[in-house]
């Protein structure tokens, strides 16, 4: 509905990573935050530490999510939580 979810999708393998913000979230924190949190988790995953550039990465996303879209007693998973991997 507020259109902000939040994609990390790493694929070591290929030594690439994601972070997509939906337009809502987007909207709200600019492209420099985004490129600040690819940075971070470049840093991060260079060192070997992908545990803790994720960690890192997602604690920072998740404070700009709570102070633009804080929890409401309404608010309710719009989206299934389960991996598709499709054939």
């Amino acid at each position: 509905r507020e259109h902000n979810g939040v994609l990390f999708f790493v694929v070591p393998s290929r030594r690439k990573f994601v972070v997509l913000g939906d337009q809502g979230i987007h909207e709200k924190v600019g492209q420099e935050f985004w490129d600040r949190i690819a940075a971070a988790l470049s840093g991060k995953f260079r060192d070997g530490d992908f545990t803790g550039g994720l960690v890192n990465g997602i604690e920072e996303v998740g404070q700009q999510l709570s102070t633009h879209f804080p929890h409401t007693a309404t608010d309710k998973n719009e989206l299934a939580d389960d991996v598709d991997f499709g054939h």
